[in-house]
């Protein structure tokens, strides 16, 4: 079986592909990328030869960033932006203007999560969930880490995992995430989201852990950062900045749907016990409510 039978060709998320490698690339694979980025219809139609004198670089540079990207060389990747350049979604994502109205302003901000959501699942590796999902059912217990904007994800998902009967743990405080990871019991499952992956006290609690023999799964929205080198896993999303919503915003969005797709299959796996757990929940919030 070839590679490309192996991982079929996405038809989406070149755009998605470049912001996320942005960081990791070397220099001169950084221009090819924004040559891509800037100029994808005049890409589309340029041999390797021809783009080379286009950019200046030399043919190896162009395909060794088409691989950066998860593509088998230029041709594949040049089908996928072409696919990408024929999707409506493609086309809606706007800036925020000071003159909007309010609608178009809504309009243009759910447009921007939807896009996050759709690149998102164009770059996310199927082999790699798989694995996330074996490894949070197989877990003795489950623990968190986040800061800043990441923190509310990471409550949101241990509320979502205690929710199905789970052993799971979530700390807020930074210095007392990397203490409670170099205390994971054996067969834990360390659980660290980071936007920019470059978060230091994140980096601390997994480095931690990954001392501790968790196992280590990142949530990111950039590949080759310092966390993923203390992940066993890196799961990776897409987003897109605008002028008044920063990335740190729009890539909240992607990573709850991750969660929300995680937590999904985790209960769908052990279905029985998710269920009782799930119907003891219920009980409890009724007592709470009017």
């Amino acid at each position: 079986m070839s590679q490309s039978q192996e991982r079929p060709l996405i038809s989406e998320g070149v755009q998605a592909r470049l912001r996320a490698a942005s960081q990791t690339l070397t220099e001169a694979e950084g221009r090819v990328a924004q040559f891509f980025e800037q100029h994808p219809e005049e890409a589309i139609h340029l041999s390797v030869q021809a783009l080379a004198q286009r950019i200046q670089v030399s043919e190896a540079t162009i395909v060794r960033c088409c691989r950066s990207l998860g593509y088998q060389g230029l041709r594949d990747l040049k089908l996928a932006l072409a696919a990408e350049s024929m999707t409506p979604l493609h086309q809606i994502h706007e800036d925020i203007l000071p003159d909007d109205s309010v609608g178009v302003v809504a309009r243009k901000v759910l447009q921007s999560d939807i896009q996050a959501i759709a690149d998102t699942l164009a770059v996310l590796d199927e082999q790699l969930l798989e694995r996330a999902v074996e490894a949070l059912v197989n877990a003795t217990r489950i623990e968190f880490y986040g800061i800043g904007p990441s923190l509310p994800i990471a409550l949101d998902a241990y509320y979502r995992f205690l929710r199905i009967g789970l052993t799971v743990t979530v700390t807020h405080d930074a210095v007392m995430q990397a203490v409670s990871a170099a205390n994971l019991p054996p067969g834990s499952v360390a659980f660290a989201i980071s936007h920019s992956g470059r978060t230091r006290e994140t980096l601390n609690a997994l480095r931690s852990a990954r001392a501790a023999g968790a196992f280590c799964i990142l949530l990111s929205s950039h590949v080759h950062t310092p966390l993923s080198e203390y992940a066993d896993i890196a799961l990776i999303t897409a987003s897109r900045e605008t002028a008044f919503r920063t990335a740190a915003l729009t890539s909240r969005i992607a990573h709850l749907s991750v969660i929300d797709a995680l937590y999904v299959a985790v209960a769908s796996r052990r279905s029985e016990s998710s269920l009782i757990a799930l119907e003891r929940f219920s009980e409890a919030i009724d007592e709470h409510l009017l």
